[in-house]
């Protein structure tokens, strides 16, 4: 098998990983482990599903490749357990292997925490092995490094990983072991400001992503008015008007027509009440005059759906009437054309 142009690891990359193959069991293979380990710690989270198979390719673990007398002699002189017993850092290594028995090993093995958001991400993955055990091996290992994994490295990988949870298909019992990781405040903290810094064109699905917990509650007014990308700050505002913070938690089916057999894949959302300082006028108001018309807008739509609650919105809604963007003003028009129901005396 070849990757070809197709390939993620670079020619140094794979010539370092088929160097630490090549010299497994001998002398200078625990310095060829570092070097490659290193490169490897430079590679993107999101890249962690395509890198697996060519980073066992490269380094040789693959069972589709016929190892030669000399290597399989070596391999039975210094099998997996006992290079893992005699440098824990081959477990990393060892994460790739296409031998669910050798992942399972290697993830009970482990004791330190991931130190890039690589080998984070590769932690992830095997919480979505094909295979039972492995999973089960991983959660244990996130359990038992979660309070040790950085805050940087954490927060690097949150828009990804927690994106993945509804996507990859076989963590349903093992993703929530993740929690105990971006659950932590320090953790919190990071990757709020990694998110305040947003370019635009970010999705605001990222920090929607992350509402599950609790403890992020304190910092969403700070994201809501200085968030580079408008969508980040609509879904903080969102939130901080409703009262109420929301996020997809996976999908159902329901049925169009019994008769015949028609059904239809819908979303499932959580909510939790959350957390504020100010009352949601105090919100509305400061919303109204956010820079972006995409705020402005969801701003509106958040105070349609309580305004009930709110004693005098004369004042907001001839703010939104006067505001130069035309979907903002028929969300004023709406308010005027339909006003409130009167409160009983």
């Amino acid at each position: 098998m070849a990757f070809g142009d197709r390939s993620l690891l670079s020619p140094a990359l794979h010539a370092k990983l088929s160097a630490v193959g090549k010299a497994l069991g001998r002398s200078g293979s625990d310095q060829a482990l570092r070097e490659a380990l290193a490169d490897l710690a430079t590679l993107p989270a999101t890249e962690v599903v395509r890198a697996s198979r060519e980073i066992a390719w490269a380094a040789g673990l693959d069972w589709w490749r016929q190892p030669s007398l000399r290597e399989t002699l070596l391999r039975w002189l210094s099998s997996e357990q006992t290079l893992m017993a005699r440098n824990p850092d081959y477990a990393w290594l060892f994460l790739f292997h296409p031998d669910g028995r050798v992942r399972e090993l290697a993830l009970d093995h482990l004791e330190t925490p991931p130190g890039s958001q690589f080998f984070f991400a590769a932690l992830a993955w095997r919480l979505n092995d094909w295979v039972g055990p492995v999973r089960l091996a991983a959660q244990r290992c996130v359990q038992r490094v979660a309070s040790q994994i950085p805050a940087t490295v954490a927060a690097d990988t949150a828009k990804y990983l927690l994106g993945r949870r509804l996507i990859w298909g076989r963590w349903h019992d093992t993703a929530a072991s993740l929690d105990l990781v971006y659950g932590r405040d320090d953790v919190l903290s990071e990757f709020v400001s990694t998110l305040e810094k947003q370019p635009s064109g970010a999705s605001g699905a990222h920090l929607r992503n992350a509402l599950r917990f609790s403890s992020l509650d304190r910092y969403l007014p700070h994201v809501a008015e200085i968030a580079i990308e408008p969508a980040i700050r609509a879904v903080a505002y969102q939130c901080l008007i409703s009262g109420r913070a929301t996020w997809l938690a996976g999908f159902e089916w329901i049925w169009i027509d019994k008769v015949y057999g028609l059904q239809k894949r819908v979303p499932v959302f959580d909510t939790r009440d959350i957390k504020r300082e100010h009352d949601r006028v105090f919100f509305i108001a400061r919303g109204v005059r956010d820079k972006s018309p995409v705020v402005r807008r969801a701003v509106a739509d958040a105070m349609i759906s309580v305004r009930s609650q709110i004693d005098d919105e004369a004042p907001l809604v001839a703010r939104l009437a006067d505001d130069p963007n035309p979907a903002v003003r028929s969300r004023a028009d709406f308010m005027l054309r339909h006003p409130p129901p009167r409160k009983p005396p």
